[in-house]
């Protein structure tokens, strides 16, 4: 759809795996399950986004914070201003069942899920043959903690959303197909 899409956790590992020194302070903290800081996310934002303004940008799993809310509508304002923020919503025990059965490529990153999404041979990537590995902060009592941070941090930024009538529910229980079309529609309508 033209969008380019950021994700604050795919940029975080990134980060990790080059040993940067911001890799560094985002993998101890990721590795119990916690939440980097702020500031070190949007560092990274800012240098992930980078200054091309006519470029169509998507955000995956920011802001996730009040803070870092109003902090991207200020830092973004001229560059790139929030036109929506979609909230897809999936009960917890559902996120449960679908993170701890990710499996991810070591080598080119491709996801897949032990039930609804398997590899054509077990713990072997289909498109390039790479060690697929359940990453450490999908184990149950992490993504619990994670979830916990949600309800507390993250909720909130659904009322600042919809303070600046920028915000949009969707279902995410469902077919992959149908969520995605919904997803899909939705992302069309709001993007003009």
């Amino acid at each position: 759809m033209g969008f380019r899409k950021i994700s604050t956790g795919d940029a975080l590992r990134k980060q990790v795996k080059l040993k940067t020194v911001i890799g560094q302070k985002a993998d101890a903290l990721m590795s119990a399950g916690k939440l980097v800081s702020d500031d070190v996310l949007l560092e990274i934002l800012r240098s992930e986004v980078g200054t091309n303004r006519s470029e169509k940008i998507l955000l995956d799993g920011y802001p996730r914070n009040i803070q870092q809310a109003a902090t991207l509508k200020d830092a973004m304002r001229d560059l790139h201003p929030v036109k929506a923020a979609i909230h897809l919503d999936v009960e917890r025990q559902t996120l449960i069942g679908r993170l701890s059965g990710r499996r991810v490529c070591s080598k080119c990153g491709a996801t897949y899920h032990i039930e609804t999404n398997p590899s054509k041979k077990a713990g072997i990537c289909d498109a390039c043959g790479g060690e697929l590995a359940c990453r450490s902060d999908d184990d149950p009592a992490k993504i619990a903690v994670r979830l916990d941070v949600y309800e507390r941090d993250t909720k909130p930024v659904l009322d600042f959303y919809r303070q600046e009538a920028l915000y949009h529910r969707l279902n995410g229980t469902g077919e992959l197909e149908s969520v995605y079309g919904e997803l899909e529609k939705l992302v069309r309508k709001v993007a003009n």
